[in-house]
């Protein structure tokens, strides 16, 4: 019963979307001062491994507005929208590990100097990431064609991470929201359990059937849910499940059971939206729920 019970939630909850790519932004100025403050202080610091993705490309349809561009990349449907794989014969190019890493993209316009990205750290304050970056120009005079400058590499993932700072050799730092975080997102974990956490309520389209359900869904601070679904078409039929709910390293979704089919996100501290089981935004109004 258990089993047909999980499999039936499952299957009502699927649901595809489509992929948006975030574009470079900053956050505002507020914040890019209070980052720029721990810039400093990085010596306290805790380091975070990297490494270079080897036979990785950036896609000729991403635009770079910029002269130079940063991305992070935390799922494996956002790194196919962004960059492409090499094809070889060996075929050994190794596949990033989204459970454990994230994978970044220092991205300059082409042009016809030579320049080398390189990374000299990696390190974690305050739950923000620092990548303390160089670009160096190597000596090129032959050189009659456009390059593309592309740094690729993976990142051992922070349990939490709330903005992504790349600083220059001049120290100048560009802050990135993380992930799918927004202005209304929790802004650290305290904050997630005392004002995210309670009980959100809604309506949901049920499949494809034109029908619905309302749903009931209890988020507590210990990280155990409540989830309780009864469709108004089926003599109020109701289900009911429990377990544990799974915050995303960036705070601003979470995950049933760690069930990729009954993931939310955190439009702000008073409503959640279903995404669909890539963690992508559901294109449709009817996913929310309000407390």
């Amino acid at each position: 019963m258990k089993k047909a019970t999980i499999l039936l939630i499952a299957t009502l909850f699927f649901v595809t979307g489509c992929v948006t790519v975030r574009k470079q932004e900053s956050k505002p100025q507020k914040v890019v001062q209070q980052v720029e403050s721990n810039v400093i202080n990085l010596e306290q610091g805790e380091d975070l491994s990297f490494s270079i993705l080897n036979g990785y490309f950036l896609k000729n349809n991403i635009k770079l507005l910029h002269e130079i561009n940063f991305f992070s990349i935390e799922s494996l449907t956002k790194l196919k929208k962004i960059v492409g794989i090499v094809k070889t014969m060996a075929n050994s190019v190794v596949m990033p590990d989204f459970n454990n890493e994230i994978v970044i993209v220092i991205a300059m316009k082409p042009s016809k100097d030579f320049k080398v990205i390189s990374i000299k750290r990696v390190c974690m304050l305050s739950n923000n990431m620092y990548i303390d970056y160089e670009v160096s120009q190597k000596d090129a005079k032959d050189l009659g064609y456009f390059v593309p400058n592309v740094y690729i590499f993976k990142i051992q993932k922070p349990k939490v991470i709330i903005n992504a700072c790349f600083i220059d050799s001049n120290k100048k730092v560009i802050v990135l929201p993380f992930g799918k975080r927004n202005i209304n997102s929790p802004i650290d974990i305290y904050d997630m359990l005392k004002n995210y956490t309670g009980v959100y309520k809604g309506t949901f389209p049920v499949s494809n059937t034109g029908k619905l359900m309302e749903v009931e869904l209890k988020l507590k601070p210990d990280y155990t849910f409540y989830l309780k679904q009864t469709y108004l078409e089926l003599n109020g039929k109701t289900f009911k499940s429990f377990g544990k709910w799974y915050p995303t390293s960036d705070l601003s979704s979470f995950m049933l059971n760690k069930n990729k089919n009954l993931s939310f996100h955190f439009i702000d501290k008073n409503t959640v939206e279903k995404l669909d089981d890539n963690g992508e935004k559901i294109d449709s109004s009817m996913y929310t729920l309000k407390k």
